[in-house]
């Protein structure tokens, strides 16, 4: 066995069938065994696609990877592995280096920064959990084993750059690995557990709020158990939108601050305890910060810290503290008081079609809410995500949005990567804006290319509507593409849709859609239509 292979070995005994990537002289040797492998490459368009694509995959199968040549390739893919640093996705991204020699010597070569050889590790370093340089072939099977716990026990992404003679140097066969637990703090976690326990032993509401690591760590069915042993309420949010219990009856709807629904924003800013678990409080979370949410009522969980107005606790696993309040918390009934499933587009709420009415933002979310099933994965993007906040999920559908980082174009490759990670019988939906479109518009000849039946709606509304809100300006216009004739040029089918009657007959193909390729919708509304929480959110950050 070779170094290439002991790697490839490796990421199939995680799962790990696929690897999304660009190939370059310097890593022609990985790529070549990955050939004579069980692990299939996935050509993306570029990096910075191959980056998202792998992210998408990572959210849903619990790992990912990305393998691209020295340089370029490395310097391509940042953003995307950026993006897998902030939102908690393990991936591991793997690129091919000069020879060893090279490294010692420093010759002026291609792809190659004068005097800078190690570049690509400083820049590395500052959006991974863990980076190295496999310059010496002994050592290069015990950097991968110990990046691939890193990156799985801190659910973080991890980079190696593999020095073109090490991908085929002779080494041993991979032992099972040791994977690592997570730092528990036994004192730490107690208690966290008491504070909370005595907050919610004095009385009053307590209201739960998962977040995305939740995802990341598959606790979702504990979450649930959670809810039904305790009776509290419990609110979804725009980052890790908690899809798992939006149909739960204790869910009271979205939370985003002053762009939540009235009822929602007054019962869980009313509450005494809101308990984050696994949420990331950012400004986008929060409503531009329009949460009016005082220190003492929060209880945050997040990347293994507990923080209360009572104290710090760190060391603490998320999975930990949810077993803990699992077997603590007093039983306890669902609060009749309480908001139930607070969506501004509700699966209970009936849509009957008006056939000639022109398409509005609203009425093709109120749609969405009806057409999704169980087993489907949507992948949104940019003001999409923060529309499709407010989309009741029916059970079972599992959600993509890089929300946090918040870098458009990043839903459609994770769309494209979520193709290769879906089970039989599973559909994969991609809701665009427009302008996220033309960033990894690309794609859409990948998904013909392998054949993926996605079903991609591109929202075009002529532009940035975002940015137009916060601050109006030519620079947010874009070029006015034809967007459902790409698929004549790119490969599968496109619509187009006008007015509600169109839409209906756009979705009657989607639900017989089997490919082959994709099927694109594009969907027509006016540039200045938006959400209220849209609009919330943009005068916020216009202030």
């Amino acid at each position: 066995m070779n170094i290439a292979q002991y790697l490839l070995a490796r990421l199939q005994e995680q799962g790990v069938d696929h690897v999304f990537g660009i190939p370059g002289d310097f890593i022609l040797p990985f790529f070549q065994e990955m050939v004579d492998s069980g692990v299939d490459h996935i050509a993306a368009c570029n990096e910075l696609n191959a980056g998202y694509a792998a992210d998408g995959y990572a959210r849903l199968k619990g790992l990912g990877a990305a393998a691209v040549t020295y340089g370029p390739g490395s310097f391509s893919i940042v953003n995307a592995v950026a993006g897998a640093y902030a939102e908690s996705v393990p991936l591991l991204v793997i690129s091919g280096g000069p020879d060893t020699n090279a490294y010692r010597n420093q010759p002026v070569l291609h792809h190659t920064l004068p005097k800078k050889y190690d570049a690509s590790l400083k820049i590395f370093s500052q959006i991974t959990a863990y980076s190295a340089l496999l310059d010496d072939p002994q050592q290069a099977p015990a950097q991968i084993d110990e990046a691939l716990r890193v990156c799985l026990s801190q659910s973080k992404p991890v980079f190696l750059e593999i020095p073109v003679d090490v991908q085929t140097h002779a080494c041993q066969e991979p032992a099972p690995l040791q994977k690592l637990a997570p730092l528990q703090d036994e004192v730490a976690l107690a208690s966290a557990l008491s504070d909370i326990l005595v907050r919610v032993r004095k009385g009053g509401r307590t209201v739960i709020v998962p977040g995305h690591e939740v995802h990341r760590e598959g606790l979702q069915d504990r979450v649930l158990t959670l809810l039904d042993k305790t009776g509290m309420a419990a609110a979804s949010m725009f980052i890790g939108k908690a899809d798992f219990m939006e149909q739960h009856a204790q869910c009271i709807g979205a939370y985003q601050g002053a762009g939540s629904l009235p009822e929602v924003r007054d019962y869980l800013e009313g509450a005494d305890t809101v308990l984050f678990l696994g949420v990331v409080l950012s400004d986008f979370n929060l409503g531009g910060f329009t949460a009016k949410l005082d220190p003492d009522q929060v209880v945050s969980a997040l990347d293994g810290q507990v923080e209360s107005s009572s104290g710090s606790y760190a060391d603490v696993p998320l999975s930990d503290l949810i077993d803990g309040l699992i077997d603590l918390l007093p039983a306890g009934e669902p609060d009749a008081a309480a908001p139930r499933q607070q969506f501004s587009h509700k699966t209970a709420v009936a849509f009957e079609a008006v056939p000639d009415a022109p398409m509005t933002n609203r009425r093709f979310y109120d749609r969405m809410a009806h057409f999704l099933r169980n087993g489907d994965i949507v992948a949104a993007d940019a003001g999409c995500a923060i529309n499709t906040t407010q989309v009741q999920f029916i059970g079972g559908v599992s959600y993509i949005a890089s929300c946090y980082w918040a870098s458009i174009g990043m839903g459609f490759g994770a769309a494209f990567g979520a193709c290769f990670a879906a089970g039989e019988g599973q559909r994969v939906i991609a809701i665009e804006g427009d302008g996220s479109f033309q960033m990894s518009a690309q794609e859409l000849s990948s998904m013909a290319r392998y054949d993926c039946p996605a079903i991609v709606f591109v929202v075009n509304n002529r532009g940035y509507t975002a940015e137009r809100l916060i601050h109006d300006g030519p620079f947010n216009d874009i070029a006015q593409w034809r967007y459902h004739q790409l698929p004549a040029a790119f490969g599968g089918v496109g619509l187009e849709v006008h007015t509600e009657g169109d839409l209906e007959e756009a979705l009657g193909r989607a639900e017989a859609h089997t490919g082959p390729g994709p099927l694109l919708i594009e969907v027509h509304v006016d540039p200045w239509d938006a959400s209220e929480a849209f609009i919330l959110m943009s005068e916020t950050l216009r202030k």
